[in-house]
């Protein structure tokens, strides 16, 4: 009884959460002390602003070299807000903020611009800078739209 009351309210979750406009996003990113490997999921309203969440983790099989730094960051995890810059048919610019926990005890704020294009509606590749600890960073990301898909 346990397992069917489990399915029917993940099939009821599914349900409700393909019917509203969501995004699912991975993406990689290159800091001064590493590389970082991301995913997030957001809401996107009428008026283009998406917010959602998202978590990020050190990348050990990217990284060549020793991290040797004292400070450095393990995990981060929190909110974003991708602010609608310009849109084109099927080019975006936006900016990204992400706020969050690091490494379960910093509070950070990092902003960031990105460029995306989209080749069909439900996918978007996207490029980006940011700055993370006054330090330049890049991103490259794939995004879908999930109630797109169908």
């Amino acid at each position: 009884m346990k397992k069917l009351t489990v399915i029917a309210l993940t099939v009821l979750f599914t349900h409700t959460l393909s019917a509203q406009d969501l995004t699912a996003r991975s993406y990689v990113e290159k800091t001064a002390i590493g590389n970082k490997l991301g995913t997030a999921v957001g809401y996107i309203f009428p008026c283009k602003v998406e917010v959602g969440g998202f978590y990020q983790k050190n990348a050990e099989f990217m990284n060549a070299q020793e991290i040797t730094e004292r400070f450095y960051e393990k995990e981060f995890a929190g909110m974003y807000l991708n602010l609608p810059l310009k849109h084109y048919h099927k080019i975006n610019f936006d900016l990204n903020v992400r706020t969050g926990v690091v490494n379960g005890q910093n509070f950070a704020i990092t902003p960031s611009l990105l460029g995306s294009y989209s080749p069909v509606k439900a996918i978007k590749m996207g490029v980006g800078v940011g700055a993370r600890m006054f330090r330049p960073t890049l991103q490259a990301s794939l995004a879908i739209r999930l109630n797109k898909l169908y």
